[in-house]
């Protein structure tokens, strides 16, 4: 069963509201990806930056979560996510200096899932579909130890994995977010905890349902 986009997203989305103090200090476009590769995330594949198209497409996809939680740490006032092509840097508050009128049309271009170079919406889902199925790998891992799988269902709270479904995975990971996500007062360690808990779990359960 493939992954779909918008669960993939969601997964981003979170993963990236626990990098703010990476954010605080700065952090590039491409250190944010190699440790978006990396454990405990491992949201993106080896190959994200293998040729020009996963390039683009990879720089997209995270450039549409970021403008997002931009605009979220903006409702939240949180502080205000300055997204630079070469240095991304969360600011205690919006200062003077940012051009606005600049900065909303490169947001507004990102936000745009048609920018991908699709015209319609099933274009769209399908290329992204086809993206995250590259970021899952084709090493979906399949054969994880039974210690190892003890102690995701542990972190997620899980008793058994008999009949679990997808949908009861994620509802549960939405639950365990809503505690533990640093945007909702809990620790980042405790989020990246699920977070990863949450991935392994997803191809699991994917590829032996």
């Amino acid at each position: 069963m493939p992954y779909v986009f918008n669960e993939l997203q969601t997964l981003l989305n979170d993963t990236l509201a626990t990098f703010r103090p990476a954010f605080e200090l700065g952090i590039s476009e491409y250190e944010l990806i190699c440790a978006l590769k990396s454990p405990p995330y491992s949201i993106f594949d080896e190959d994200a930056l293998c040729d020009s198209l996963m390039m683009f497409q990879t720089h997209f996809v995270l450039f549409h979560c970021l403008y997002q939680l931009r605009n979220r740490w903006r409702e939240q006032k949180i502080g205000e996510l300055v997204i630079g092509l070469t240095t991304i840097t969360l600011n205690p508050t919006l200062e003077s200096s940012i051009n606005i009128e600049t900065e909303d049309s490169l947001a507004n271009y990102y936000l745009d899932w048609s920018n991908l170079g699709c015209s319609n919406k099933n274009d769209i889902e399908a290329l992204l579909d086809s993206f995250w199925q590259k970021m899952a790998g084709a090493e979906l891992n399949a054969n994880m130890s039974l210690s190892e799988l003890k102690r995701v269902c542990i972190v997620m709270e899980i008793e058994s994995l008999a009949d679990i479904t997808l949908l009861e995975l994620k509802q549960q990971y939405r639950k365990l977010q809503h505690k533990n996500h640093p945007d909702k007062g809990g620790s980042i360690i405790a989020s990246q905890s699920v977070l990863q808990a949450y991935s392994q779990l997803h191809k699991y359960i994917s590829v032996n349902s």
